[in-house]
C-alpha cells in the first residue's frame, strides 16, 4: 500500500508550529539552542528547500537558497554565474527533449496548448489562443506576469497550472463558463478570484482547470472579462 503524500499546507503549518515553539522556549531559557542560525539568510535557505520538495517549478527553490548562501558566504557569489549557466543549458536541452518526445506522440499537438512563463525581476504578458488549452506553469519572482487565455478552450479532463510567485504576482484572465479550483497556498502573501459570474452562461462540465502551487510574499488573481 502507497503512503500518503503530507500536503504542503501540513508541512508549511508543523513548521511554524516547531519554530513558535522554538522562539517561546528561547524567550524562557527553557531550551539551549543554537539560536544564532536564526538569522534571514538561513530562513531564505530553508524557504528555498520547501519550494524544492512543494513545487515543480524549482527555480523559485534555487534562487532562495542561493540568495541565502552567497550572503552567508560571499565568496562563492562566482557560483552564481555557473548556476546560471547550467541552468540555461538544462532548460534548452529540456525543452528540446520535449518537443521530440511531442512530435513522436502526437504530431498535431500544438505548443499554444499549454502555457510556459517565467518572469524574474521583470515582467511579461501572454495571450494563448487555444482550441484544446492543457495548463502549463507560471513563475514570477521579483516580478510579474499576466496570461490572457480568453480565446481558449479548455481540454477535457483536469488541467493543471503550478504556479510559483516570489516577491512577484500573476493576473490570469479565463472565460466566464470555465471551471476553475484554486489550490494555491499563500505564505505572507495572497491569491484572489476575482471572476464575474455570467447568468446567461452554463459552467462547463467535464473540463476543469486546476491553479495549484505557493505565493511567497507576493500575489495573484483571477478575473473575467465580459
Amino acid at each position: 500500500m502507497e503512503t500518503p503524500k503530507l500536503h504542503g499546507r501540513v508541512i508549511i503549518g508543523i513548521l511554524m508550529i516547531i519554530l513558535g515553539a522554538l522562539f517561546v522556549m528561547r524567550n524562557y531559557e527553557i531550551l539551549d539552542f543554537p539560536y544564532e542560525y536564526f538569522t534571514w539568510e538561513y530562513f531564505f535557505i530553508l524557504i528555498g528547500v520547501l519550494f524544492l520538495f512543494l513545487s515543480r517549478n524549482k527555480a523559485a527553490g534555487f534562487v532562495f537558497i542561493a540568495i541565502g548562501l552567497f550572503n552567508l558566504v560571499p565568496e562563492l557569489w562566482p557560483l552564481l554565474l555557473v548556476l546560471i549557466g547550467l541552468y540555461i543549458i538544462y532548460g534548452r536541452t529540456r525543452h528540446n527533449k520535449q518537443k521530440d518526445e511531442s512530435a513522436e506522440t502526437e504530431q498535431s499537438k500544438s505548443s499554444t496548448d499549454y502555457v510556459e512563463s517565467v518572469s524574474i525581476f521583470g515582467g511579461g504578458s501572454k495571450i494563448i489562443n487555444s482550441d484544446n488549452f492543457k495548463g502549463g506553469s507560471i513563475v514570477s519572482i521579483f516580478g510579474g506576469s499576466e496570461i490572457n487565455l480568453t480565446n481558449s478552450k479548455l481540454a477535457e479532463g483536469e488541467n493543471n497550472i503550478e504556479i510559483t510567485a516570489v516577491f512577484g504576482g500573476t493576473t490570469l484572465t479565463v472565460p466566464s463558463d470555465w471551471n476553475v479550483v484554486i489550490d494555491v497556498l499563500p505564505i505572507f502573501g495572497g491569491f484572489s478570484d476575482k471572476r464575474m459570474k455570467d447568468p446567461n452562461k452554463k459552467i462547463q462540465e467535464g473540463r476543469t482547470l486546476l491553479l495549484k502551487g505557493v505565493v511567497l510574499f507576493g500575489g495573484g488573481e483571477i478575473k473575467t472579462i465580459f
